[in-house]
């Protein structure tokens, strides 16, 4: 992994879904990470379409992203497929919600 993603990555690592208290990507929100010179291209879901907090969570990673992005240009798309579900909770993020 390139340092760009990498970066990318870690930023995402700080946006926390304020109801369950984990990271977007311990919990299996991310969906893809694309870094071009141009641009940095983030598919995520959110762990429900009627998810209260989904614009929140956006706004979130959009600025997290855009304080490593640089010139590029932050794009962010939600993706309902597969529907998230507890299964893709990483295996850290299973240990911290189900002990």
């Amino acid at each position: 992994m390139d340092a760009d993603k990498r970066a990318a990555l870690m930023a995402l690592n700080s946006v926390i879904d304020p109801e369950v208290g984990l990271d977007v990507v311990t919990m299996g929100l991310l969906y893809g990470l694309d870094v071009t010179p141009a641009s940095v291209d983030v598919r995520l879901t959110l762990t429900s379409q009627g998810c209260p907090l989904g614009p929140t969570i956006i706004k979130m990673a959009r600025e997290a992203l855009e304080g490593i992005a640089g010139d590029r240009a932050v794009n962010i798309e939600l993706d309902w497929t597969p529907p998230w579900s507890p299964a893709m909770l990483s295996q850290e993020g299973r240990r911290q919600l189900m002990p």
